[in-house]
């Protein structure tokens, strides 16, 4: 995904992974998600994450887009993430975006 298509905010809150994952904080998330959908990108999936101190990783499958990827079903696919990362109880800090290349 390339993050210069992003807002200088959400590409500096991004964390990228060494095997190119990228996930923000649950604060920046929603943000994250509106704009990659705003750059053309139909969101995939969603997994919320915590990061251990040992470089462990704790993951939860959050959602994942049921539709046809196509261009006409960018925002389709951005409302299922937003409404799945509405929900309560999110089981860690960090939201790993996975989207259309």
């Amino acid at each position: 995904m390339d993050l210069g298509l992003l807002p200088a905010d959400l590409r500096a809150a991004a964390r990228v992974d060494p095997n190119g994952e990228v996930a923000w904080p649950v604060a920046f998330a929603h943000d994250a998600i509106v704009a990659l959908a705003r750059a053309g990108f139909v969101v995939l999936g969603l997994d919320v994450r915590t990061y251990g101190a040992d470089g462990s990783i704790m993951e939860v499958a959050w959602s994942s887009f049921g539709g046809t990827v196509s261009i006409d079903s960018i925002t389709e696919a951005r409302d299922e993430a937003l409404d799945a990362l509405g929900r309560p109880d999110l089981p860690g800090d960090w939201v790993l975006v996975t989207v259309s290349a």
